[in-house]
């Protein structure tokens, strides 16, 4: 008799999951078809219409519980999904190409609490120089946009932070790769920039902003080394000594830095070689 009721509670599971998957596939087309004219109108003001459905259907489809843990492996060709390795948030990121190669950047975190339960944040991008942008402290509501490709949990003071690597088209000339950090207080509160990156003459930033020329390739990686973190990155130069000060015009050396977490905090290590783990002018082979 167990047996008979344990089977049939089987089938009924399997029954509702099968229902709920068909009706997250059912959102998952609609949002293709919706982000697939966001990025192929031919205006702004076409673009930005059908983005605003867009989001408007993500929403609604984030709403569902399962939606935190389905694939959407099919829109993640156009946008972010990425889940936090700790599995505590998941981003739903994209960005919109204006003219002049300028960004609009979207972004939709799915928050998980210990009970289960899902909270919905909408960050909202807001224009800015980039000067003095990495000792700012921002927030949901004038967030710095960016396409995220990365998210590193670290613990700091038993409060876990997390960093974010991202890209972000910026404009004609140049592109931008940034470190960010994001962090939750209570009521899901966010926060951007903790100041943890430090450097040996005594400055610590809140984020990382490196600026180069749009014909140059920058790589940012995290990766492990003997378990210990390394954020590695390629060095960036002018290419003439009098364009110093526009980092428009500033490209990849062949050589690379780091920041190593440790004692709480991202450390600059500069000219790094990741086989020695010492200060080097070899370059390695970025993974």
């Amino acid at each position: 008799m167990r047996i008979l009721q344990l089977t049939k509670l089987f089938f009924l599971l399997s029954f509702v999951n099968s229902i709920s998957s068909q009706e997250m596939a059912v959102y998952e087309d609609s949002l293709i078809s919706l982000l697939e004219k966001v990025h192929f109108s031919k205006n702004k003001d076409s673009a930005m219409k059908f983005n605003a459905s867009f989001k408007e259907t993500l929403k609604r489809c984030l709403k569902k519980p399962e939606s935190f843990t389905y694939s959407f492996d099919s829109i993640s060709n156009f946008m972010t999904t990425k889940k936090s390795p700790d599995g505590t948030f998941r981003l739903f990121n994209w960005n919109i190409e204006l003219k002049n190669q300028t960004q609009h950047y979207e972004c939709l975190i799915l928050k998980k609490d210990q009970k289960e339960n899902l909270t919905l944040i909408e960050l909202h991008s807001k224009k800015r120089s980039n000067e003095d942008l990495e000792y700012q402290v921002l927030n949901d509501k004038n967030w710095k946009g960016a396409l995220y490709f990365d998210i590193i949990p670290i613990k700091k003071n038993n409060k876990t932070i997390y960093t974010l690597l991202g890209w972000d088209g910026n404009n004609m000339y140049s592109n931008i790769k940034i470190i960010e950090t994001l962090s939750f207080a209570k009521k899901n509160k966010i926060q951007f920039g903790v100041p943890i990156f430090s450097y040996s003459d005594g400055k610590v930033k809140r984020r990382v902003v490196f600026q180069y020329n749009k014909k140059s390739y920058m790589s940012l990686k995290h990766i492990l080394i003997k378990k210990e973190h390394y954020l590695v990155f390629d060095h960036l130069t002018p290419t003439s000594p009098h364009l110093k000060d526009f980092p428009d015009w500033y490209v990849t050396d062949l050589s690379f830095d780091a920041f190593k977490w440790e004692n709480n905090k991202w450390n600059y290590i500069q000219d790094f070689d990741a086989k020695s783990k010492r200060s080097s002018r070899k370059p390695f082979n970025n993974p």
